[in-house]
């Protein structure tokens, strides 16, 4: 190698690294990699919320679509996180569904996004598309996903680049009640994870199906590295505006760290002709706040979703030339001029 370029070659090697093992914390109440302001610009992968025996429909074909390679894609888009979401009947130890080979995959994966240059923010999902009996989906963290928590924790405790987002989109509607029940529950797994010498930083999805965060009472982590998540997602007209934003999770943020961990502007929830404009004002908000994103989704391809991206390979969506529910419509193009612009810390 001629020695000029021995330096450039140096360089590289150094920065790869240091993205590999970059380290998230939350300090005084805001979020940081490598201790710096990070609002994440990241994307939901969705390979992994259903183990093979409990597959079927879009998870079936992501699953079957997933690659390691898949990591160093998305990081050609700007994107400088992944949000994988797992299924909890597959990873609890002695459960009906408990696969060893699903188990051991997911843990590869993890390694080969962090490998990549990617935080990874590991999401337990329990719901009947991850396998679960649907008369026991849990509406709050319960003892199976403690116990998947015992078990997977102490895996990537010492890697502060994996986040636990403890479970996907609490059902329970918010109330004075139901907040408390949230707050002893989400307590009760950040214990858990804690208990396992794990220092992650610990990331909570509000009630509503993640959608609300108002309301919410402060957690008890020992070690205040909790962020708390929103799902806001536009269900009619008023949920495209900046009030039902404040209302969701804008005004707690004032306060809190919060990280939107999935959204995208749904057409079979709601659109009409002003969901582009919509899109772009809501990205325009959560970064003039420092919000970060995990925009849905990285392995979708099915129809009517406004997925980031679209099919396989995955091709980002886009706004121009589309309408509501035509195949590829959604805010991939808008997404990645936003993440590759802001750049990686």
């Amino acid at each position: 190698m001629p020695p000029v370029y021995r330096p450039l070659v140096a360089a590289a090697l150094t920065l790869a690294a240091l993205q590999a093992h970059a380290e998230v914390e939350v300090r005084d109440g805001h979020l940081l990699r490598n201790g710096r302001p990070w609002a994440p610009h990241g994307v939901v992968q969705i390979a992994f919320v259903a183990p093979p025996a409990a597959q079927a429909g879009v998870f079936a074909e992501a699953y079957q679509h997933y690659r390691p390679s898949d990591y160093a894609s998305m990081r050609k888009h700007g994107i400088d996180a992944v949000r994988m979401q797992v299924s909890q009947p597959g990873l609890e130890q002695g459960g009906p569904l408990f696969d060893p080979r699903f188990r051991a995959q997911v843990i590869d994966a993890v390694h080969a996004a962090r490998a990549a240059g990617l935080v990874v923010m590991l999401s337990v999902q329990d719901e009947e598309q991850s396998g679960e009996n649907p008369k026991t989906v849990a509406n709050l963290p319960n003892e199976h996903t403690r116990a998947v928590w015992r078990s997977m924790a102490p895996e990537f405790r010492t890697d502060k680049g994996v986040m636990y987002e403890l479970l996907n989109e609490p059902q329970l509607r918010a109330s004075a009640l139901n907040w408390q029940l949230w707050a002893d529950a989400m307590n009760q797994a950040i214990a858990v994870v804690r208990g396992e010498g794990a220092e992650n930083v610990i990331v909570a999805d509000g009630l509503n199906v993640a959608e609300r965060l108002s309301g919410a009472p402060e957690l008890n982590d020992r070690l205040r590295q909790v962020v708390y998540a929103s799902h806001p997602y536009a269900h009619d007209r008023d949920g495209q505006t900046e009030p039902s934003w404040d209302m969701k999770f804008g005004d707690f943020a004032r306060t809190h760290p919060v990280v939107v961990t999935e959204w995208a502007p749904v057409p079979k929830f709601y659109c009409d002709g002003g969901t582009p404009a919509y899109a772009k004002a809501f990205l325009d908000y959560i970064d003039q706040r420092g919000i970060g994103i995990m925009a849905y989704g990285w392995d979708f391809s099915g129809p009517r979703f406004g997925s980031m991206f679209h099919g396989f390979p995955p091709a980002l969506s886009t706004f121009q030339g589309k309408q509501c529910g035509d195949p590829g419509f959604g805010p991939g193009e808008m997404l990645e001029r936003r993440y590759t612009q802001a750049g990686t810390p």
